[in-house]
């Protein structure tokens, strides 16, 4: 027997499987009765299949397009209503913009009863410029807290030898905070500096004289504080509790830039991490610094 006369058979019985019809019954349980029966063949019953999923497709399409559900489809919106709720968002952020700087109008004017502003300088001048005076003149203003811890540290510190450091390039560095070292400097692990541990509420310090040029918060780092220094040094403190410097501020040599947090519970400390840079190349600290 050849081969396209075994595949010619091969088809015939697969054709006749799937006309063959088969008898499918529903008896009773209790009394064998038969109470209904069928006669399907396997190519019926895939027809019989795709024409239930048809007919479920058809159902549910008529049933959104002829009913109010096609109104919750996106691009059925009207067209006014998209634009009512465009407008009353608008209006909504409109609205607590100005309860926010009432808000703070309300608090100016309790600043200058209290005698904090002085009330010529609000004179003829709007909302937001007194506003704007107001923050201006309490961030740039010290506690008097403030200033006399600066005071009593730089006093403390004045004469004290272990502050210096190997002078490089004719320039002395003073160490930024009292601690200990947990973290040294290794470019290969991206370490670019060193981590000082420190008790709570320790002081910062400027390691040299120079110009702040950048400071603020970030989430990660906490407050931080970046003084470009002659000869293109540039210092950067981390992870400080709260800063005592200006962008733009010139800062002497020890001077008290910021403090640290409370630190952890268990040990009591945190941990100030400090850099120190030249001609944009990372420098080790310890090379230019007396930590203890």
């Amino acid at each position: 027997m050849s081969k396209s006369t075994i595949k010619k058979k091969n088809k015939l019985l697969s054709l006749k499987k799937l006309t063959t019809r088969y008898k499918v019954s529903v008896m009773n349980e209790s009394t064998l009765e038969e109470v209904y029966h069928t006669r399907l063949s396997a190519l019926g019953l895939s027809v019989l299949t795709i024409l239930l999923i048809i007919t479920t497709i058809l159902l549910f399409s008529a049933l959104i397009l002829f009913t109010p559900l096609k109104g919750f489809l996106p691009e059925n919106v009207d067209e006014d209503l998209r634009e009512n709720v465009a407008v009353e968002a608008l209006q909504i952020d409109s609205l607590t913009e100005v309860v926010e700087l009432q808000d703070k109008y309300i608090d100016a004017l309790k600043a200058v009863m209290s005698g904090d502003v002085k009330i010529d300088t609000t004179v003829g001048k709007d909302m937001k410029d007194v506003l704007l005076a107001v923050q201006a003149q309490q961030f740039k203003e010290k506690s008097e807290a403030e200033k006399e811890f600066v005071r009593n540290y730089e006093e403390d510190e004045k004469f004290n030898l272990m502050n210096s450091a190997p002078e490089s390039k004719s320039i002395t560095f003073q160490r930024p905070a009292q601690g200990v070292v947990t973290s040294f400097f290794d470019p290969g692990k991206s370490r670019y500096g060193v981590d000082i541990s420190t008790l709570p509420h320790s002081s910062v310090s400027a390691v040299y004289q120079g110009v702040v040029f950048n400071s603020g918060y970030d989430f990660n780092s906490g407050y931080y504080v970046e003084i470009i220094h002659p000869q293109n040094y540039i210092s950067l403190y981390k992870q400080l509790a709260g800063i005592y410097v200006r962008n733009g501020e010139n800062v002497k040599s020890g001077q008290v830039i910021g403090t640290m947090y409370n630190g952890d519970k268990g040990t009591g400390k945190h941990i100030l991490h400090f850099e120190l840079w030249n001609e944009n190349v990372a420098q080790n600290p310890l090379d230019y610094l007396v930590i203890e």
